[in-house]
C-alpha cells in the first residue's frame, strides 16, 4: 500500500528530526493552518460538570516507540482547554490531561495572555504552571513581570506568582512579593511587601486588590499613603478611586496635613481640593489654631477653608503647651493623661465648648469683619485701659469683702472707657499682633453651646468667635460665670488676649448676681442698660455698670451673716474685685438710696430684683460636661518617621532584565497569537 508506506515514512522522519525545546519554523497565518502533515485532536466540545479532554495540535507529531505513551508535537503546537489556548514550539503529551510546552510558550484566554520559556499543564487541576527568569503577563495596558514561574487556572482565569511580580500600567508601578490576578474582573490582589506609585501618591502595605480597568486601589490590610508628595494618610481598610483622586476609608483612618490631622471611624479624602468627610469618632487637630475637634459626624474643605462639626461635637481650645512633668503632677487638670504627646498636651487652661453644630471658616485678611479697619481708623486707637478713679474708693480695712458706705451716692461718675482697640487682641499665644497678610479664622457654635475652662464658664444659644480681633459673641441671653459671680445679658462681647479673657461687653439688660457672702438665699445684684468688665487672669477685676442702675447689697458683720440690705439707684455703677469678690463701690451720678436692717425690710418689699436669676444646675461643673469623649495622641511625629516605599522588586527587575540583555537572550515578547478554535477541528485524527 504506497500511501500506508509513505505515511509510515513521513512519521519516522519526524519522529528523528523533532528538534524538542527549539524555537519554531515559520509562523502560521491564523485559521489557515492546512499542513499535509497536520494532526490535532479534538475530543469533543466542554460540558459544564464535566472535564473535557485537552484539545491538541501540531505541525508534527510522533510517538517514539509503539509502546511510548508520550506523543511529541513540534512546529505551531497548541492546546485548548476551558476556552483558553496555549500555544508554543514544542511539546510533549502525557496523556489526555497532561502536557509540557517548550519555546515561546503563550497562554491567552480572553484579555490575558502569559508569555514564559517553559509551561507544564494539567487538565485535571486546570493548572499551567509557566517558567522563566522574567515571566510577562499582559491585560489591555497593563503589563506584570513575575520572576522566575507563575500558576494560572484556565477554568477560574486566576494566575497566582509569591516570587515577586511588578506591574506597569500608565504612570502606575505597583510590586509586591506575591499576588492573585484574576483575569475575568482584572483585579489582582497583592500581598507581602507591597508598594505603589504614581504621579498622584506613593503607598506601602501587606495586602491590597487593584482594579486594572478602573485603577480602583482596595486597603485589605493597615496601609500608609503619601499623596502628592504633600499629606499623609493611613487606615486599615478603604479604597481609592483614581477617576476622582478620593480615599475612602472604613477603618481606623487618618490623615494629616502640615496643620491638621484628621482620625474617624471612616473617612473619605478627597485629594483634589483636601475635601474632608468624616464619620464616628472623629477628631480634628490643628496645630496652627491650637484647637482640637470632636464629633460624629463632620467635614473639612481646605479649598474653601471652611468644615463643619456635628453628632454630639465638641472642640477644646489649648493656648500654651505643658511641660511633662508639669502635666503628670498636675492633678488640676482635666485634660486625661494618655490625650496628646509629651510635647504636644495643652496646659490645664484649655478651653472646651459644645453646641449642636460647629462651624469654621477661614478669610482673607480684611474679610471676616468688614468695616473693622473703618472703625479702627475712626477711633479705636487707644488702648484698653482700666479706668481708674482711685480716690473714691479707699479700701475699708475694718471689714473685708464689705462696701466703703461713705462712698455710697453722689461721687463723680467715672468716666466711660473707649473700646477694646482690637489691634491689640492677638490670637497668637505670643500676644503678637497678626500680620496684615494673615488669614483671619470665625468659628460660630448653633445652639445649646456650653463652654467650660477652670476659671470661667458660659452657656449661650449660639457663638461666633473671630480670630482677627481676638473677639467671641454669646447670643441668646448668655450666662458667664466667674468664680461665685454670674453675669448675663441679652448677648455678650468677650475680648481676650494671650489666651485669656482681657475685656468684655455686656449689652440689652445687663445683670450680675452673687450669693451674699454666708448666705445660701441671699443675693447681691445689680441690672442697668450697659456692663463693662475687665479681667486679670481670666478672673474679673472691675465692672462699670451705667444706666439706670439698680444695686442689691447685702452686708452683714465681720463673719456673720448678712444683716442689712443696701438699695441704691444710679446712673453708673463701679465695682472692684479682689479674688473674685467686690471689695468697692462707686455709685456715680444722681441717684438714690437707702439701708435697711433685714429684720426691717417691709413685708411687700422683694429681695429679689426683677431680672433676678441664679442658675447654678446650667454651669458647667467640669471638662465632662461639655464631651465625654477621649482624646487621641497626635501621631505627627511617628507619622513623620514612617519610612516611604522603598521599590526593592523593581529594582530587581531592572537588573534582571539588563542582565539577560547583556547575554543576549532578552526578549520583550508581545507576539499575538496564531492559534484559533477552527485549527482543532481540520485534520484526520491519529493518535488515541
Amino acid at each position: 500500500m504506497p500511501t500506508t508506506r509513505y505515511l509510515i515514512a513521513a512519521l519516522a522522519a519526524a519522529f528523528f528530526l523533532v528538534p524538542f525545546g527549539t524555537s519554531r519554523g515559520g509562523a502560521v497565518q491564523a485559521g489557515t493552518a492546512t499542513p499535509t502533515t497536520a494532526q490535532s485532536r479534538n475530543d469533543g466540545a466542554e460540558t459544564n460538570g464535566e472535564k473535557a479532554i485537552v484539545n491538541y495540535y501540531g505541525d508534527l507529531m510522533a510517538k517514539r516507540g509503539p509502546n511510548d505513551t508520550v506523543l511529541y508535537l513540534n512546529d505551531h503546537v497548541a492546546f485548548h482547554h476551558n476556552g483558553a489556548f496555549i500555544q508554543c514550539d514544542s511539546a510533549r503529551r502525557y496523556d489526555e490531561y497532561r502536557m509540557e510546552c517548550f519555546g515561546n510558550v503563550i497562554i491567552n484566554k480572553d484579555s490575558t495572555f502569559i508569555y514564559g520559556d517553559r509551561a507544564s499543564y494539567d487538565g485535571h487541576t486546570n493548572l499551567a504552571k509557566v517558567y522563566s527568569p522574567l515571566l510577562k503577563l499582559v491585560n489591555g495596558e497593563a503589563t506584570m513581570w513575575v520572576y522566575d514561574e507563575m500558576e494560572f487556572d484556565t477554568r477560574t482565569n486566576v494566575g497566582k506568582y509569591d516570587r515577586g511580580g511588578v506591574i506597569f500600567l500608565r504612570d502606575n508601578l505597583m510590586e509586591s512579593d506575591r499576588g492573585i490576578y484574576y483575569g475575568d474582573s482584572a483585579l489582582i490582589t497583592f500581598a507581602g511587601h507591597v508598594a505603589l506609585r504614581n504621579t498622584d501618591y506613593r503607598m506601602r502595605t501587606d495586602s491590597i486588590g487593584y482594579d486594572l480597568n478602573n485603577e480602583i486601589v482596595t486597603f485589605l490590610a493597615k496601609t500608609y499613603i503619601w499623596d502628592q508628595e504633600r499629606d499623609f494618610l493611613t487606615a486599615d481598610r478603604g479604597q481609592y478611586v483614581r477617576a476622582t483622586q478620593t480615599y475612602h476609608f472604613t477603618r481606623n483612618a487618618y490623615a494629616m496635613t502640615a496643620d491638621q490631622e484628621f482620625w474617624a471611624d471612616t473617612m473619605d479624602y478627597e485629594s483634589v481640593g483636601r475635601r474632608v468627610t468624616l464619620r464616628r469618632n472623629i477628631q480634628m487637630l490643628d496645630t496652627a489654631q491650637r484647637a482640637i475637634g470632636l464629633g460624629d459626624y463632620g467635614f473639612y474643605d481646605d479649598s474653601l477653608s471652611n468644615g463643619m462639626l456635628t453628632a454630639r461635637p465638641a472642640v477644646i481650645l489649648y493656648d500654651s503647651v505643658a511641660e511633662p512633668d508639669r502635666l503628670a503632677a498636675d492633678s488640676s487638670t482635666l485634660w486625661m493623661t494618655d490625650s496628646l504627646p509629651r510635647t504636644e498636651r495643652p496646659a490645664a487652661d484649655s478651653t472646651f465648648a459644645r453646641a449642636d453644630t460647629l462651624f469654621f471658616q477661614t478669610y482673607g485678611p480684611g474679610r471676616s469683619k468688614p468695616g473693622l479697619k473703618k472703625r479702627q481708623a475712626q477711633g479705636d486707637s487707644t488702648t484698653r485701659t482700666v479706668p481708674t478713679d482711685s480716690s473714691a474708693m479707699a479700701a475699708d480695712s475694718t471689714a473685708a469683702g464689705r462696701i466703703r458706705r461713705a462712698a455710697a451716692i453722689g461721687a463723680e461718675e467715672p468716666p466711660l472707657p473707649t473700646a477694646p482697640d482690637s489691634i491689640l487682641l492677638s490670637p497668637d499665644p505670643s500676644g503678637i499682633a497678626p500680620r496684615k497678610d494673615s488669614l483671619e479664622r470665625v468659628v460660630r457654635g448653633r445652639h445649646h453651646v456650653k463652654l467650660w475652662r477652670t476659671d470661667v464658664q458660659g452657656i449661650c444659644d449660639s457663638l461666633t468667635a473671630y480670630s482677627v480681633d481676638s473677639m467671641a459673641i454669646l447670643y441668646g441671653r448668655p450666662v458667664i460665670w466667674n468664680g461665685d459671680n454670674q453675669l448675663t445679658a441679652d448677648h455678650i462681647e468677650l475680648f481676650s488676649r494671650d489666651g485669656e479673657i482681657d475685656y468684655a461687653e455686656f449689652i440689652g439688660s445687663p445683670f450680675i448676681t452673687q450669693k451674699a457672702e454666708h448666705s445660701d438665699t441671699l443675693f447681691n445684684q445689680a441690672e442697668g442698660r450697659f456692663l463693662q468688665a475687665w479681667f486679670r487672669e481670666n478672673e474679673i477685676h472691675r465692672a462699670i455698670m451705667t444706666g439706670n442702675v439698680i444695686n442689691y447689697y447685702f452686708v452683714g458683720q465681720d463673719s456673720l451673716p448678712p444683716d442689712e440690705m443696701y438699695v441704691v439707684s444710679s446712673a453708673s455703677l463701679t465695682i472692684d474685685f479682689e479674688d473674685q469678690e467686690p471689695v468697692y463701690f462707686n455709685w456715680g451720678g444722681s441717684g438714690d438710696g437707702y439701708v435697711d436692717p433685714l429684720d426691717k425690710v417691709p413685708a411687700g418689699q422683694s429681695l429679689q430684683l426683677k431680672g433676678f436669676s441664679w442658675e447654678p444646675e446650667r454651669k458647667p461643673t467640669g471638662r465632662y460636661d461639655i464631651t465625654d469623649r477621649s482624646v487621641r495622641p497626635s501621631q505627627r511625629r511617628e507619622a513623620e518617621g514612617y519610612p516611604q516605599p522603598v521599590f526593592s522588586i523593581e529594582e530587581r527587575f531592572r537588573q534582571t532584565r539588563q542582565r539577560l540583555i547583556e547575554s543576549g537572550t532578552w526578549r520583550d515578547r508581545s507576539e499575538p497569537l496564531w492559534v484559533t478554535l477552527d485549527i482543532f477541528n481540520t485534520s484526520t485524527l491519529l493518535y488515541q
